[in-house]
């Protein structure tokens, strides 16, 4: 069994390793090895479109992180409180999120959030001349939605 654990593991993790190993290469080629340089990475990060989409994704990923935190753990102290069917309702939906993939959950998300915007956004233009519109904060909560489940486990 151990060996068997070993092999599957070998298999998940081996090419991730390679690709980090190759990315110090200083040929312009992969398989082509002509020694060892950090020049890639040094001219990734002075391209300012490589830098700007870095930031956004740290910022996603600290907000998105804490906040399904806070949210996960709420729901499950407040889980913990529950008995009875309801609770066994509760949990269902928890294993649901968690076992459907999650591109499923993401073109889910992205169409119910079209949805919205076309019912919401002419009451909002209408009360306070306020437009929803998608970008870091859909982004942010799709991605709290996701995880929600996995920290109230």
């Amino acid at each position: 069994m151990r060996l068997y654990a070993l092999l599957i593991y070998i298999f998940l993790y081996a090419p991730i390793a390679l690709i980090v190993g190759f990315s110090f290469n200083s040929g312009r080629y992969a398989m082509d090895w002509q020694g060892f340089s950090v020049a890639w990475y040094g001219k990734a990060f002075t391209n300012p479109i490589i830098t700007d989409a870095l930031k956004t994704s740290l910022i996603i990923a600290l907000t998105t992180a804490t906040l399904s935190a806070i949210i996960g753990t709420l729901l499950a102290l407040g889980l913990e409180r529950i008995t009875g069917w309801l609770r066994h309702v509760f949990d269902a939906l928890i294993y649901v999120a968690i076992m459907v993939p999650g591109i499923v959950i993401g073109i889910s998300t992205l169409i119910a959030f079209v949805a919205m915007f076309d019912v919401v956004n002419p009451v909002l233009e209408a009360a306070w001349n306020v437009k929803l519109q998608m970008g870091i904060w859909s982004v942010i909560a799709a991605h709290v939605l996701f995880n929600i489940a996995v920290v109230a486990l």
